[in-house]
């Protein structure tokens, strides 16, 4: 058997769960007043499946951070997952924010469709179309907010690098080192 000391060349790359940039919330709660003296009704938003709407920060629309392509409407609001564009200076910043737990609030742009006033002054919104959800330091509606981010874990990395040291330690040893 012959001892060959060329080495071939490889790279390996890790996808950091950190990278994932994704974020889930309740993006409105229903038969919630909120600061405008409005609720929302549990049937307002209907027909969304395969919808996707702009992630935006603090409802400006030159600030477009990622996209909201999940819903799922319960009794208690309106879920939504979407995805951070991490290729967006601003949504790196804003995933910084969440991550830290600094910025956690949601808050969505709507058009009302049909609504009623409500003898205590509340206009309850029945039907709306979503326009776009940002990511808010104070939203409106009490309660909605994001509830999970997937952010950097060390593990992920210990776990690269740890592969990466057997390899190194094989490969000097299959040159005799």
């Amino acid at each position: 058997m012959t001892k060959n000391n060329d080495c071939m060349d490889f790279e390996v790359r890790f996808s950091d769960v950190g990278e994932a940039g994704e974020v889930e919330g309740v993006a409105v709660r229903f038969n919630t007043v909120d600061n405008y003296r409005s609720e929302f009704a549990p049937e307002a938003f209907r027909g969304l499946e395969g919808r996707s709407v702009p992630m935006l920060w603090s409802h400006d629309p030159a600030n477009v951070i990622g996209s909201w392509s999940t819903f799922q409407v319960r009794n208690d609001g309106l879920v939504a997952k979407g995805k951070l564009n991490l290729s967006v200076a601003k949504a790196l910043e804003v995933r910084s924010l969440v991550a830290a737990g600094d910025v956690k609030g949601l808050s969505i742009g709507f058009r009302t469709e049909k609504d009623e006033r409500r003898a205590n002054g509340v206009r309850r919104i029945l039907e709306a179309r979503l326009i776009e959800i940002s990511i808010v330091a104070f939203p409106a509606v009490p309660g909605s907010g994001i509830t999970k981010v997937r952010h950097e874990n060390s593990t992920g990395k210990e776990a690269a690098a740890a592969f990466i040291a057997a390899c190194q330690a094989a490969t000097r040893a299959l040159k005799g080192n």
